[in-house]
């Protein structure tokens, strides 16, 4: 006899890997950007594709992979948002940089260092 229980529903495909991807996108968004940002792209389209499936048949997926598919989704959109963040105060950052040693050349150029 199989104790195979039909009735108990399935799990999202996709749903708790848009949730890691979405943790480790924000984990990563300081220290390497770039990877944390494309972490965090993958993570929410596999989390708008996990909840888009859950929406066309609630019924034979698990309520659990649901809510992780929609905290994937989450994170993934905090992971973005600090991703770009980090990115901009990087250019700024550059940039700043960049116009002080401009300026620096300029004094030594008055001043004769």
């Amino acid at each position: 006899m199989d104790n195979f229980d039909q009735t108990k529903p399935m799990e999202l495909p996709n749903g708790t890997t848009s949730l890691v991807l979405g943790i480790l996108s924000i984990s990563m968004c300081y220290c390497w950007f770039p990877t944390g940002l494309i972490l965090a792209i993958i993570g929410l389209s596999m989390g708008n594709k996990a909840v888009s499936m859950y929406n066309a048949n609630p019924g034979i997926y698990s309520d659990v992979s649901y809510k992780n598919a929609n905290a994937g989704k989450i994170c993934s959109i905090i992971g973005i948002i600090l991703g770009a963040l980090t990115l901009l105060s990087t250019i700024f950052t550059w940039s700043t940089t960049i116009n002080m040693l401009k300026n620096l050349s300029n004094l030594s150029d008055i001043y004769n260092f």
